[in-house]
């Protein structure tokens, strides 16, 4: 036989239709086992008890601006200057100023001479207050020379 065969055929009969199966009703799903939770821990020891945290510690100071409430301050400057103030009125006065700027600004030199290396104060400082004593040397004894020339003189022609 052929596939173009002509001769009739009886037509298939269509499916029957089955039934749709029937939805199971929503049912939730069973909780979830949970395990017990482990007993709490015997402590042999009473637990630790609150302690106070440490004091307070500043901070370092920072590397650059403003350097932190309560540091050194550093002084070199201000010994440097009065060292030159020392020379310059050595000249004016009898010397004493001079000796005095010039202690001033070694003690100031001497404070924080480790943080800040400089020695320029201190020996602007000591030279004031050497020059100083040598003037007030030179002073007294110009003083003492003309007191005693004019009491030779006043002896003389007295």
């Amino acid at each position: 036989m052929n596939e173009f065969d002509q001769t009739p055929q009886e037509p298939q009969a269509a499916p029957e239709p089955q039934a749709a199966p029937e939805a199971p009703a929503y049912a939730p799903p069973p909780p979830p086992a949970y395990e017990q939770a482990p007993p709490p821990p015997v402590y042999e020891q009473a637990p630790p008890q609150y302690q106070a945290p440490p004091p307070y510690q500043a901070p370092p100071p920072p590397i650059y601006g403003q350097q932190a409430y309560g540091a050194e301050k550093p002084l070199h400057v201000p010994s440097l200057i009065l060292g030159v103030v020392a020379i310059v009125s050595l000249w004016f006065t009898i010397g004493i100023s001079g000796i005095v700027c010039g202690i001033i600004g070694m003690v100031l030199a001497k404070k924080n001479k480790d943080a800040y290396k400089t020695t320029a104060g201190y020996v602007l400082s000591l030279v004031a207050m050497i020059l100083s004593i040598i003037v007030l040397v030179i002073m007294l004894l110009m003083i003492a020379f003309i007191g005693a020339l004019g009491f030779g003189l006043m002896s003389m022609f007295g």
